[in-house]
């Protein structure tokens, strides 16, 4: 009877524990797929389509690193579009607070250089970036990648004094790990 009830209570145990408490590496992998673009002037204009690549993996001391590159093909010839490609790299490492993480470079918000962070919730890495522009005014990028079976969705905002500027939904494919 016991051994049953202690069986129970590690069941109860392990199946309530916090998501962040089950680790970075659900995250782990490669993931290739699109998105697309939208801001307030989409309803007049024509959305962006995006073509997304994110790997994330491990890093030193309990952290991972966290690579993205987003292509657009917009405006100019129809034929033969502008080409814009956007990449980030970045690497953090955890805080105090279970399934919260740091940037290991810091930056300094009163001199134009933006902070990044990160949490998980479930199977969602939540990432931001913060802002203060040299005029005073902020911004702030927020990405989720949620996790499930072999892919991830991506939902990006990016916010300028609390308006939303843009927004980008994605999905993406496990190409690798």
């Amino acid at each position: 009877m016991l051994r049953a009830a202690v069986g129970l209570f590690f069941l109860v145990l392990v199946a309530g524990a916090p998501a962040a408490a089950q680790g970075i590496e659900r995250f782990y992998g490669h993931f290739e797929g699109s998105g697309i673009s939208e801001n307030a002037d989409s309803i007049y204009f024509a959305v962006s389509v995006r073509d997304l690549d994110i790997r994330i993996g491990p890093a030193a001391g309990g952290g991972f690193s966290l690579s993205w590159t987003t292509i657009t093909r917009e405006g100019g010839d129809p034929n033969n579009p502008k080409v814009k490609k956007k990449e980030a790299n970045l690497v953090f490492t955890p805080t105090d607070q279970p399934g919260v993480y740091r940037a290991t470079e810091p930056g300094d918000p009163l001199r134009g250089e933006p902070v990044w962070w990160s949490r998980i919730d479930g199977n969602a890495l939540f990432t931001y970036r913060m802002q203060i522009n040299l005029d005073g005014t902020w911004q702030v990028q927020k990405y989720v990648r949620t996790v499930s079976g072999a892919g991830m969705t991506l939902v990006f905002e990016r916010l300028m004094d609390g308006e939303q500027v843009r927004q980008v939904r994605g999905r993406l494919i496990k190409v690798g790990n």
